[in-house]
């Protein structure tokens, strides 16, 4: 046997077996390298996948973090637009005052959790006034939301505040005008108001005043059933030009059962599934169709009629109605 492990042996029978065994022993070889090469890639891969698995795991984790986040800010939100809408309502009076000689009914819904209508009465009845006054009025700021629903706060308060000053009906648009620019010409926003006085209502020849403001002018309707739309316009408040132009009053006498109703423009620009808007003339034939008996029943029938024709449809404004009964 030769010394060197390496060298073939001389025997020609063992040469002809080492000749035999060698191809196998290099075949072995190749194949032990591609298993290890194979081997590697595994590892290689099973190394990425785990990597990959880990990231997938933190970026659903990271998801589950935001949307958690995104979840409690907006509960926050519904719970801030909640108490905003219960702050917003309570700044409006109640839906029915009791008043011995004058029947109203409020109504008001707004499109969103918080909406820029309002409205807005008070009562001169003193036992040392010979006629008493009472003061209806309506408000339909322009814009949604919470920027609507800030000035309408604003022009609530304005309001409320102007009525101490003992004005007319015109001059106290002309006040209001001037009193809301400040906070109408930044973000170019106003407010329609219509504003109507019944005085003498105590009397045998009650008599209506109204001035408006860009609102729907107030209807009539007459004892007799017969119904009249006070055309009269002017310029919206909080942009200056009514304070130029001046706003005109109309005034008329009414009788014993006579109803006034004011709304804002979301009833008449209500819409069904058909993209149809209500409009005046649905309005008109819903007042004509109306109960006389009480206020509350005329707003309740005009409720109905309303929601009827809207159907399933998505509000996209606020809808105040006022119904005064003589």
């Amino acid at each position: 046997m030769s010394a060197d492990g390496n060298r073939p042996p001389s025997n020609p029978l063992s040469q002809g077996l080492y000749q035999q065994v060698q191809p196998v022993d290099h075949e072995l070889n190749a194949a032990n390298i591609a298993l290890e090469a194979s081997r590697q890639q595994v590892l290689t891969l099973k190394q990425q996948l785990a990597h990959e698995i880990a990231e997938r795991k933190r970026l659903e984790q990271a998801l589950k973090e935001s949307e958690d986040r995104q979840r409690l800010m907006a509960d926050r939100l519904r719970s801030d637009l909640v108490l905003a809408r219960e702050i917003q309502q309570s700044l409006l009076p109640p839906p029915a005052p009791r008043w011995p000689d004058l029947e109203v009914a409020c109504y008001t819904q707004p499109a969103f959790e918080v909406g820029g209508d309002f409205y807005a009465y008070h009562a001169s009845t003193q036992a040392r006034v010979l006629l008493n006054k009472y003061i209806l009025a309506i408000g339909d700021v322009s814009g949604k939301g919470v920027s609507a629903a800030l000035l309408m706060a604003t022009s609530l308060s304005q309001f409320d505040a102007s009525l101490s000053l003992k004005l007319t009906p015109a001059k106290l648009l002309v006040y209001l005008d001037q009193a809301l620019l400040p906070y109408t010409k930044s973000r170019r926003q106003n407010c329609a108001l219509c504003y109507v006085e019944l005085v003498g209502i105590n009397t045998v020849r009650p008599m209506l005043k109204a001035v408006n403001a860009g609102c729907i002018p107030p209807y009539l309707k007459h004892a007799d059933g017969s119904v009249e739309w006070a055309a009269i316009g002017g310029f919206a408040l909080g942009q200056g030009l009514g304070a130029q132009m001046g706003y005109q009053e109309i005034r008329h006498l009414l009788a014993k059962g006579d109803m006034i109703i004011l709304t804002t423009d979301g009833l008449v620009e209500a819409s069904n599934t058909r993209s149809e808007m209500f409009g005046f003339g649905r309005l008109e034939q819903a007042i004509i169709s109306g109960p006389t008996s009480s206020a509350a029943a005329m707003l309740e029938h005009l409720k109905t009629e309303i929601a009827t024709y809207v159907g399933e449809a998505e509000p996209h404004d606020d809808i105040t109605i006022v119904v005064a009964r003589v």
